[in-house]
């Protein structure tokens, strides 16, 4: 693979998701046309759900506009999200969870229910920015939602089994 210094961000974005895809890290992908400096993808991943990733790089931002669905603002669900999601960028986790300041900051939003994530990418390294975001999704759905006190939430809106074990 090619230095990903030496290619523009969205081909080296494109280059990352097609590797995923081609680890099944995604059970369904598909690339739309990169449109005004916007790339943007659709995957099917963590339970079976579709996710949309837009990649703006004149905002310079990496978005996912639904990481879950139908959480109240004023929920302890989405208060404990919000501190999950600030805490990587905690000095005292591990350098590959950590995401750092100076390369990349996450936030989280809530608009009508819908939480979503987004990067921005502050020192033009949109690969390393989207490995960090895939990777916090990923413990979202692996460690917070199944640590936490949050499996009728899975249940009922992200279509976990009812049976535990």
């Amino acid at each position: 693979m090619a230095s990903t210094k030496s290619r523009s961000p969205l081909t080296a974005v494109r280059a990352l998701m097609d590797d995923y895809a081609d680890r099944s890290v995604f059970r369904g992908f598909t690339a739309k046309p990169v449109r005004n400096a916007v790339a943007a993808f659709r995957m099917l991943w963590h339970r079976n759900r579709i996710f949309d990733l837009i990649v703006d790089t004149r905002k310079k931002t990496i978005h996912i506009p639904i990481v879950l669905p139908a959480v109240p603002s004023s929920s302890p669900l989405y208060r404990n999200f919000k501190a999950y999601v600030a805490s990587h960028h905690a000095a005292n986790l591990p350098d590959h969870r950590r995401i750092e300041r100076s390369k990349a900051r996450v936030r989280c939003a809530n608009l009508c229910g819908n939480v979503s994530l987004t990067i921005d990418v502050r020192d033009a390294d949109y690969t390393y920015a989207l490995q960090r975001l895939i990777l916090l999704v990923h413990e979202i759905f692996l460690i917070f939602l199944t640590d936490g006190p949050y499996w009728n939430y899975m249940v009922e809106h992200l279509g976990a089994s009812a049976e535990i074990g």
